[in-house]
């Protein structure tokens, strides 16, 4: 892993506390740092990737039981033996089946006892990992933050949730409510930055080097200056060279890649705000190159011809920060991706 050693570290350190955040725009490395601390990490891991739910729009405590089930089923038959006697748990052969009905439900706060139990049994951290889990926000139907904070408080389990959509993770925690069961609960914070232009340029450089393919310095700032200092944009480039064995196809082909990942992701955040699609449109537009909220405000209210409550301008871009597509410097708003100003 190229030069993650210091967020690994606090990673680690964080193991030491209840739960860790670990935050980053999209493609960052974050999943990355994860897999890499699984494999150094001796502790019983359980790992619940979400971004399947990207384009949906909630998920219910089905889909979450039935996501843990997934996970617990992996462990070997002597582990899984283990959660016999909590309700809601059948064990059959070597299947593990975890109730998600009315009649039959697995309550997660007893879930999360047995595993700490288990935890002190063989002597071992349990570490439940939620990737991008701002998805959780969209849970219905069930607060996951009560177990939450009965096993922070009581428990010796630990927490990883990772969250591209910044924001959004802070919003399913509700760490500034104080009505929030979590509210007052320290939490490690790990931010994953993409790269500077040295490290950017020097992450490929390296990546080449090892797979014994001569790139001028030339075609490495051209990458760097269209594609940012993202990693995941860097190892796509990287990829379609080696692939095409040519600078100029494998910076379109990253570039146009790009775009339709970007686009999808932003119709999925426009999923549940189909009212105010084409604001959204307008104002990442406008914000393509740096914008103000005046020029927001200005940009909606011209192309609509009313006038926009200052309030719902607020709220709009707010919406866009909290989900990792804008970002501000000061006064100025800014695409938080170079790549987002070819999507829109």
């Amino acid at each position: 892993m190229f030069d993650r050693e210091a967020e690994l570290e606090k990673v680690k350190n964080g193991l030491n506390y209840p739960i860790t955040l670990i935050l980053g725009i999209r493609r960052s490395g974050k999943s990355s740092i994860v897999k890499v601390l699984m494999k150094e990490e001796d502790a019983i891991w359980i790992y619940i990737d979400l971004r399947k739910y990207e384009g949906k729009p909630y998920l219910n405590y089905k889909d979450l039981v039935q996501e843990l089930e997934r996970v617990l089923n992996s462990f070997p038959e002597r582990l899984k033996n283990l959660f016999k006697g909590v309700k809601g748990v059948s064990i059959s052969g070597i299947e593990l089946r975890l109730g998600w009905s009315k009649e039959n439900k697995v309550d997660m706060s007893n879930l999360f006892e047995r595993l700490s139990e288990i935890s002190e049994k063989e002597g071992k951290r349990v570490v439940i990992v939620f990737d991008e889990s701002q998805e959780l926000r969209k849970l219905r139907g069930y607060n996951l933050l009560y177990p939450l904070a009965y096993a922070y408080d009581n428990l010796k389990l630990r927490f990883i949730f990772t969250g591209s959509e910044i924001g959004m993770v802070y919003k399913f925690l509700k760490l500034g409510d104080a009505k929030s069961p979590l509210y007052g609960r320290a939490m490690t914070e790990v931010y994953v930055n993409p790269f500077n232009k040295d490290l950017a340029i020097e992450f490929l450089r390296r990546g080449f080097k090892e797979a014994n393919v001569k790139v001028s310095e030339e075609e490495l700032e051209e990458a760097y200056n269209n594609l940012g200092g993202i990693p995941g944009w860097l190892t796509y480039y990287g990829f379609y060279y080696l692939q095409f064995k040519d600078h100029k196809s494998a910076l379109e082909k990253t570039i146009s890649t790009a775009v339709e990942l970007i686009k999808e992701e932003f119709n999925n955040f426009l999923s549940n705000r189909k009212e105010a699609r084409e604001r959204y449109y307008t104002i990442m537009q406008v914000c393509k190159r740096g914008c103000r909220w005046s020029d927001v405000k200005r940009a909606i209210e011209a192309k609509e011809g009313i006038s926009v409550d200052d309030k719902e301008v607020t709220n709009l871009i707010k919406n866009l920060v909290d989900s990792s597509f804008l970002i501000k410097e000061g006064e100025i708003y800014r695409p938080a991706d170079v790549l987002m100003t070819n999507a829109f």
